[in-house]
């Protein structure tokens, strides 16, 4: 399956970065999911839960079916352009 760069940043520096099949997340408007490719988007970002599914279903750096790596993140932002997902948030704990 194709996949996007991803980018997770807080203020203290890069926390991901990888490529992914499909990245998750909380926007003001609901739940949405990133894919390869995906038409350009920003968005304000709300608290929860931000998922990233690695390509063949595994995280960056890590093997088999079904894995992925989950954040919990603050408020921020997320912008997708040129099949790159960043999302800048204020604070973000790591891989849950």
């Amino acid at each position: 399956m194709a996949t996007t760069q991803v980018e997770l940043v807080t203020p203290e520096g890069p926390l991901f970065s990888g490529h992914a099949e499909m990245v998750t997340c909380r926007t003001e408007g609901g739940d949405i999911a990133y894919l390869a490719n995906h038409m350009a988007y920003v968005g304000l970002l709300q608290p929860g839960e931000l998922r990233v599914v690695g390509p063949e279903g595994g995280a960056a750096g890590q093997q088999g079916p079904g894995t992925e790596l989950r954040f919990n993140v603050t408020g921020g932002f997320v912008e997708v352009s040129a099949n790159r997902v960043v999302v800048v948030c204020d604070a973000a704990t790591g891989a849950l």
